[in-house]
């Protein structure tokens, strides 16, 4: 129910660990990559919208997807807009690394979108199924959500196990990114669309040209995603992509809007990152870790194939997301989770995959800030959130989950 906000409870905790332990303990997650790429990623979502990048590409996907014979096939304009509209919102997940970012740029377009048809259940899902495909999707893409960048910190930090976004993109994205989007349509599909009987508005604007503040907007996160995608050649960590973005989104007479509007970003959220990251290292400094990976090596069979024991890693992920938030999970378990794949000799990255891959199966809006999000826009009830979230949760756990420990099995 979040009595209190979460960056407010990051704020408590990292002033805890301060008192219990030591300042360089407490503001340790403040010295992570990671964090400050989430911090950028939230002034490129910022940049992003003063620009209007964002609603042109929304017009301009929704004119080139609807047809002049709409009026007569609600289905069929429903079908098309869905399918555009979630591979353009997924889309997004390659420039802006934050779930939370790319929601609430997208959920104006999704709105106003939906707004074509009079039935509430092609209004919905046109607002779900691009939200969740660029949700669920984000799990193939390294930098495109908290967990993967959080996951991908600890490993680099506690065992010295960097992953290039090149190697999570080549790992994860065919089953995880590109796969799961589809599934996402096809489920959103099947639990709302409207009647043959709906009507629905063709839009007069075709969206025309983009404007040059819309073009340099554009270019600057293509500069960003192109530094990403050449990691392996350069070694540069992601948070250097999103440095670049920002200065050139907000360089004077360059840039789409003045560096003044950085002061109305809400950066509160960096505390409680900051405080998960410190949570994670107070673990290991306490020794919990080590305790906690005996007490794993006993339950997991060692000598099982790799399949088995990457399926047991997300099973126990899983059960710890109806605990406690996505994050928090992510901050107890995986100082915990390396030291045993360690221990046991198991290659690291996918073990944090697999981790991933529970991280990104929630159930209940409870479990994840994004679906909180989603849910607070208004224009899904919490009946709708939750049978999106079950159904595509639980077939990606039944048709994809299998697939992806497939092709673990294959590269290990």
């Amino acid at each position: 129910m979040t009595p209190i906000p979460p960056a407010y409870t990051g704020l408590i905790g990292i002033g805890l660990i301060a008192v219990t332990f030591s300042t360089e303990l407490a503001l340790t997650g403040f010295q992570k990559p990671a964090t400050w790429l989430i911090g950028f990623g939230l002034l490129m979502g910022e940049a992003t919208r003063r620009s209007g990048l964002a609603n042109w590409a929304g017009t301009r996907i929704t004119a080139r997807t609807v047809s002049e014979s709409a009026e007569t096939q609600p289905i069929q304009t429903y079908r098309r807009l869905l399918l555009a509209l979630s591979v353009g919102a997924h889309a997004l997940a390659f420039l802006i690394p934050s779930s939370l970012v790319r929601i609430l740029i997208i959920a104006p377009i999704l709105t106003e979108t939906g707004e074509l048809f009079d039935d509430r259940s092609a209004r919905v899902g046109l607002f779900l199924g691009p939200a969740f495909a660029t949700f669920y999707g984000s799990a193939g893409i390294l930098t495109a959500d908290l967990p993967n960048i959080m996951l991908t910190g600890f490993g680099d930090s506690i065992a010295d196990h960097p992953v290039s976004w090149t190697e999570w993109l080549y790992h994860m994205y065919p089953v995880m990114g590109l796969t799961r989007v589809l599934l996402v349509c096809a489920v959103v599909y099947y639990l709302f669309r409207p009647d043959q009987s709906a009507s629905v508005d063709v839009p007069t604007e075709t969206g025309g040209d983009a404007s040059r503040t819309e073009r340099r907007m554009l270019a600057a996160l293509l500069v960003g995603a192109a530094i990403w995608a050449t990691d392996f050649i350069h070694g540069f960590h992601p948070v250097v992509g999103a440095v670049v973005v920002v200065v050139l989104a907000f360089l004077p007479r360059v840039g789409v809007t003045d560096f003044e509007s950085v002061g109305e970003t809400d950066f509160s959220i960096l505390f409680f990152i900051a405080a998960v990251f410190a949570i994670g290292d107070g673990l290991a400094y306490t020794g919990f870790t080590e305790d906690a990976a005996d007490y794993l090596l006993a339950l997991v069979p060692t000598d099982a194939p790799l399949a088995i024991i990457l399926s047991v890693v997300f099973g126990i992920t899983f059960i710890l997301t109806f605990l406690m938030e996505g994050l928090a999970v992510a901050s107890v378990l995986t100082p915990v989770l390396i030291p045993y794949a360690e221990a046991v000799g198991l290659p690291l990255t996918p073990v944090l995959m697999s981790e991933t891959l529970a991280l990104s199966s929630y159930f209940f809006p409870y479990q994840s800030a994004v679906l909180v999000v989603i849910l607070a826009e208004g224009t899904a009830d919490t009946g709708d959130v939750i049978r999106t979230t079950v159904a595509c949760s639980v077939a990606t756990i039944v048709l994809l989950l299998p697939l992806q420990l497939g092709v673990f099995t294959l590269l290990y």
